[in-house]
């Protein structure tokens, strides 16, 4: 039998860019509200869950003086100080 060597010396988990899993972030909920005149945006509010954000917005469309309004729901993690050093080392 011949002798095989290994060249590939390097680990596998030097081949990934450290990440975040973002299943275990929270979430929260964000309304922004664009103007039809100006176009400039402002944030409504931020919201623990989607239930809040969705009443919220469905008590601004009910008022007449929102016309022609658009209106923005996002979703973003919630994240700390610590988790993303933990993503620099």
């Amino acid at each position: 039998m011949a002798n095989t060597i290994n060249i590939n010396t390097k680990k596998l988990s030097d081949k990934y860019i450290k990440t975040f899993d973002c299943c275990d972030d929270p979430l929260v909920f964000s309304i922004t509200r664009i103007s039809p005149y100006t176009f400039e945006a402002m944030i409504v509010g931020i919201f623990d869950s989607r239930e809040a954000a969705l009443l919220r917005l469905n008590r601004m469309m009910e008022t007449p003086l929102r016309a022609d309004e658009k209106f923005i729901v996002e979703v973003h993690q919630l994240r700390n100080i610590q988790q993303e050093k933990d993503l620099d080392s």
